[in-house]
């Protein structure tokens, strides 16, 4: 299967999200795709609820299943890729298979043993074991999905060049360290620590930390035009991609901004040659680097990413799955 005709590709609207990326990726690599909105669920309250209780997403489950049938409708398909799945179950997955003849594989860009309820939520552990096929983008995770998944592929992030590329910035950003994602309990002490480099953050869910500029979430060519300009971008990773990698590892780069990244088997695979990105392994050598001027470096190669697109991710699922 190096060519789909048809792939349905289901997942939650976001701009700059994973699900877009794909879908860019498998139309330039020419099959026709189409979209199943998983999401997004009203009230919103209960939708909230429902990640922590399942079975109060029968309303949203009921409601996605009209849409398969409406889409069925208009005839059979080659793949159908779901982008993490939530709120589905089982019985949403054989719906999925019966209605458009294919087979349907789930990418979850987060692992289901996470402790966050975004991840180990919405019955999301639950219906592993009923996809076809169960794609994450590291070792660690899959030898877990293994042991209940029909079958496991590791697929890496990649770069999308049609969202992250270099763009100029405004001077908001310049000559400061930015970080730019979501505050977790590790990530908040992290700053905290690093309060007295008066960093800058955006990104939801953080408290007020003196000496630390937090600034809204920022996406697209905004995150882009912060990313040129920073000084030093940090990419703290979470526990579920402490061994590994994760999105910001491509997009960092593809933005045509530095990094200051976590040492992982995956980043020195992936980055290990690139002059902007600087690894580190103690809170000591992070300080160091983020003192450091980044103007010493040399220039990065200009096809670092080369094979490290969505589109090549995409083809390489199409390999893969061709025995299914």
């Amino acid at each position: 299967m190096t060519r789909m005709a048809r792939i349905v590709v289901v997942g939650e609207p976001a701009e700059a999200g994973l699900r877009n990326s794909l879908v860019t990726a498998f139309r330039r690599s020419g099959c026709a795709v189409d979209l199943l909105d998983l999401g997004p669920w009203s009230p919103a309250l209960l939708a909230s609820a429902a990640f922590r209780q399942p079975m109060l997403g029968i309303g949203f489950r009921r409601e996605f299943r009209r849409r398969v049938d409406v889409l069925a409708d208009n005839g059979s398909f080659d793949l159908v890729l779901v982008v993490k799945g939530a709120l589905l179950d089982p019985r949403s997955v054989d719906h999925l298979r019966l209605r458009f003849g294919s087979p349907v594989v789930c990418w979850n860009p987060d692992s289901p043993f996470d402790d966050a309820v975004s991840n180990c939520g919405a019955g999301i552990p639950r219906t592993i074991g009923s996809y076809d096929a169960y794609i994450t983008w590291a070792h660690d995770v899959a030898e877990r999905l293994s042991a209940v998944a029909a079958r496991v592929l590791v697929i890496p992030f990649a770069w999308d060049p049609e969202i992250m590329r270099p763009t100029a910035g405004h001077g908001v950003a310049a000559g400061r360290i930015v970080f730019i994602g979501t505050g977790t309990r590790r990530r908040i002490a992290s700053l905290q620590s690093l309060a007295h480099l008066r960093p800058m953050v955006f990104g939801n869910q953080w408290p007020k930390i003196e000496g630390v500029d937090i600034r809204p979430p920022i996406r697209g060519i905004e995150f882009c035009k912060i990313v040129g300009e920073a000084k030093w971008n940090l990419n703290l990773l979470r526990p579920q991609n402490a061994r590994s990698h994760n999105m910001r590892t491509f997009e960092l780069v593809g933005a045509g901004g530095t990094q200051v990244a976590p040492l992982t088997n995956d980043h020195r695979r992936f980055l290990g040659g690139d002059s902007r990105t600087v690894l580190f392994q103690s809170k000591q050598e992070l300080e160091s680097i983020l003192r450091s001027d980044p103007c010493e470096q040399l220039p990065r190669q200009p096809d670092l990413l080369e094979g490290h697109t969505y589109r090549d991710r995409a083809h390489q699922i199409l390999t893969d799955l061709s025995t299914l």
